[in-house]
């Protein structure tokens, strides 16, 4: 008897009436802390090729010359140099410009004569430019873009290659990203597709663009930028990927009117 009152007289301390236990709660609160380790990441978008097809492709012109273009120009007021040169260079090339902006790339592109422009592609970043198929088709749609992987074990370079044995000159930017308009930091990678396949490299010099657009930011201000394209550079015999590398490194700072030891030349 001394037990059982013992454990009523607790169970009063412990805040139980009537005798009846306390119900679970129905449903249970899921907390996330983060992404999910288990769940896939959603795969990037293929490359678009059908949008280089001749109907697509007069869609692009005409979006490129009735919007893309002159908007380009009202705020770059753009100043082109050495691009009638092109008019004999061989093609097709690797077209290789520093890269300050994001509007780098229509700016080039309205500086190419239009038989260099219509055999073009511009190798757009997969993991920013084809991360769901919206994004691939209005990039490639507007740009005439293909998807490179910046991952560094090679695919990228494959793919520029086999558009280069299609008869396709490619745009890509040694830099591999914005880089506030200097010319430093060149990446192998386009060294290594031009000695792989022979193709003439485009040393293009880009400035003015790092102030009119900033990186990871909008249209900024109204400037002007200056396109000046460079005597292609041709792969020598047994040459190295590093001295290539060096030759198209110095020969796009030279545009700029420096050196590759920041010293002024002779240009500017």
């Amino acid at each position: 008897m001394r037990f059982a009152e013992g454990g009523r007289a607790l169970e009063r301390l412990a805040g139980r009436s009537g005798g009846r236990a306390p119900r679970p709660p129905r449903r249970w609160r899921t907390l996330r802390a983060g992404p999910d380790p288990w769940r896939e990441a959603p795969s990037e978008a293929p490359d678009q090729a059908w949008l280089r097809r001749r109907g697509p492709s007069l869609v692009r012109g005409g979006l490129q010359q009735g919007l893309l273009f002159p908007a380009t120009r009202v705020f770059t007021a753009p100043i082109v140099e050495g691009a009638d040169d092109l008019a004999h260079a061989p093609q097709p090339a690797v077209i290789a410009p520093n890269h300050g902006s994001d509007v780098d790339t229509p700016l080039v592109l309205l500086s190419l004569p239009h038989s260099w422009r219509s055999r073009t592609l511009v190798g757009a970043a997969s993991d920013r430019f084809y991360r769901n198929r919206f994004f691939a088709v209005m990039t490639g749609l507007w740009i005439n873009t293909f998807p490179f992987d910046r991952s560094g074990d090679g695919r990228g370079i494959a793919a520029a290659a086999e558009l280069l044995r299609d008869g396709h000159n490619v745009l890509l930017y040694p830099q591999g990203t914005r880089s506030a308009g200097t010319t430093e930091g060149f990446r192998s990678g386009v060294a290594r597709l031009c000695v792989a396949t022979g193709a003439p490299l485009v040393p293009v010099h880009v400035s003015g663009t790092a102030l009119i657009m900033p990186k990871d930011r909008g249209l900024s201000r109204r400037g002007t930028a200056r396109v000046r394209f460079g005597r292609p550079l041709m792969p020598r015999d047994g040459e190295e990927i590093e001295e290539f590398l060096e030759r198209a490194n110095e020969a796009v700072a030279e545009l700029g009117g420096r050196g590759r030891d920041g010293r002024r030349t002779g240009r500017g």
